[in-house]
């Protein structure tokens, strides 16, 4: 496959690139991806979406292509609902890579934002069940309502703030510390 053609899916014989509803992370499903090609200048696959256009190199896969094995297609994967894609090896092995994955390495922070509300929403779900407060008296503690309080407790919902997952782990008795690091550089500085 020539480096920057946009893919086409071979087995149905149509072009990758669809209608697309508006979506960067986890809310509401997954990222739909419209397209996806290869740019063997930086060794990166390239996949577009409906907002833009995201990078992800051959080194962050499992099954990594070699000069002995390089890739000679690749596709939106239909069966994944547009929502990852296929690549094809010489040596006719298959992998493939979900959006969730482009998202965390391109450090997307709708992406990153909603890890963090589903974690905390899990957590509120463990402390609920273990809780000796029955959900009436939470839901008075939160000053709220139960259908406030179902919300915050489904993982599915991401209209919700960290703010009120955090009240509501404090009506648990709950101390929540947040840990805020710099990162390691990743590049050497010339």
């Amino acid at each position: 496959m020539e480096s920057g053609s946009w893919a086409t899916d071979d087995r149905q014989g149509y072009q990758t690139s669809t209608s697309v509803a508006r979506r960067i992370g986890t809310r509401g499903g997954a990222m739909k991806i419209q397209a996806v090609s290869l740019n063997n200048r930086k060794k990166a696959f390239q996949v577009k979406t409906s907002k833009r256009t995201l990078q992800l190199p051959y080194s962050k896969v499992d099954l990594k292509p070699s000069a002995a094995d390089p890739i000679v297609r690749v596709f939106v994967d239909k069966e994944l609902g547009s929502e990852g894609f296929t690549y094809v090896l010489k040596s006719g092995k298959e992998g493939t890579v979900h959006s969730e994955q482009v998202l965390a390495y391109n450090q997307d922070p709708h992406y990153l934002r909603d890890a963090l509300l589903y974690k905390l929403t899990v957590e509120a779900q463990k402390r609920v069940e273990a809780s000796a407060l029955s959900k009436r008296e939470i839901i008075r503690r939160l000053g709220t309502s139960a259908t406030q309080l179902y919300r915050l407790l489904d993982q599915t919902n991401y209209s919700k703030s960290v703010d009120q997952l955090l009240s509501l782990l404090h009506v648990l008795d709950c101390d929540v510390e947040l840990l805020v690091r710099a990162k390691r550089a990743t590049r050497k500085a010339a």
